[in-house]
């Protein structure tokens, strides 16, 4: 796959964290899978944890909430007694970066975007970045613009960024040898996506990178989400389908001037209904992809 090139508010992402977990809930369960190859993954509150393991050692795809990460810790060694080698974020949200400095503090080197960096660190003129106080041992050691090729365990593993899409520093892993690839939060599997607008992201760069991921990958792939089930890649172009309808559907309400208010009062995405959820109703979705064009 070549990658492409397309020139939240802190409230937006409490609501995001919130809805898959809050402190009330005590010792949350945490579910390891192996899914093909060398990869497991693990789920439960937060994002999904991507895990390759091997003779190398373990490469470690997020990291949840920092009050998870003994627990994350404990299910790692449930899988290996190899020495955790890499942790690489997909983009900078807390319940995808969450235990970095726990990891990061025992020498653990990090790898992301150079954009997740720059708003973890809280980089001057970062617009949206609320990272001010993130430690030094959660920051990413290693960046990179378009990507980054790691050789572990025998896998290929092709790390790449196709452009401003949930974030401005979105990653794809691609493991060739297992036919996997984890999507980070570019898939919100049977759920309406979370965009960060203020994070740099697009709804129109969103539904471009998942069209140009599902266009580039092969039947038999096993797809990690960044929230939600296992896919394929039948269900991850069903997930495109959806992205590209509904901006259809809301760009020709615009040009017929309507309001994203009057958009809902008409039920316009009525058709995708069991895709809404907590933290993305069908109500902010649409005024996501309304927001994301510039209309008001």
């Amino acid at each position: 796959m070549n990658p492409l090139r397309w020139t939240v508010p802190a409230a937006s992402c409490a609501l995001l964290a919130a809805a898959s977990w809050s402190p009330a809930r005590q010792d949350p369960a945490l579910t390891t899978h192996a899914v093909a190859g060398s990869v497991h993954y693990i789920e439960g509150p937060g994002g999904n944890i991507g895990i390759c393991i091997g003779d190398d050692g373990v490469l470690v795809i997020d990291d949840k909430f920092a009050q998870l990460a003994e627990q994350i810790d404990s299910a790692i060694d449930g899988l290996s007694e190899k020495p955790l080698r890499f942790l690489l974020n997909t983009h900078w949200h807390g319940d995808h970066t969450g235990a970095n400095a726990y990891f990061g503090e025992q020498g653990v080197p990090i790898l992301a975007h150079d954009n997740v960096r720059a708003r973890l660190a809280g980089d001057e003129g970062v617009v949206g970045n609320k990272g001010e106080d993130t430690p030094a041992a959660a920051l990413p050691l290693l960046t990179y613009d378009e990507g980054i090729t790691l050789h572990l365990n025998g896998e290929r593993i092709d790390v790449m960024y196709f452009g401003p899409g949930h974030t401005d520093g979105d990653s794809i892993v691609i493991f060739n040898g297992s036919n996997v690839v984890h999507m980070g939060d570019l898939y919100f599997n049977g759920m309406f996506p979370f965009i960060d607008l203020d994070s740099g992201g697009t709804s129109q760069g969103f539904t471009e990178v998942v069209g140009a991921i599902a266009e580039s990958l092969e039947e038999g792939v096993t797809i990690i989400p960044g929230h939600g089930p296992i896919s394929d890649l039948a269900t991850l172009k069903t997930y495109r389908a959806m992205l590209v309808r509904a901006h259809e559907l809301v760009a020709g309400a615009l040009a017929e001037g309507k309001t994203a208010e009057e958009m809902v009062a008409a039920n316009l995405l009525k058709d995708y209904e069991d895709w809404s959820w907590r933290a993305v109703t069908t109500e902010r979705f649409i005024e996501t992809i309304v927001k994301s064009t510039g209309a008001k």
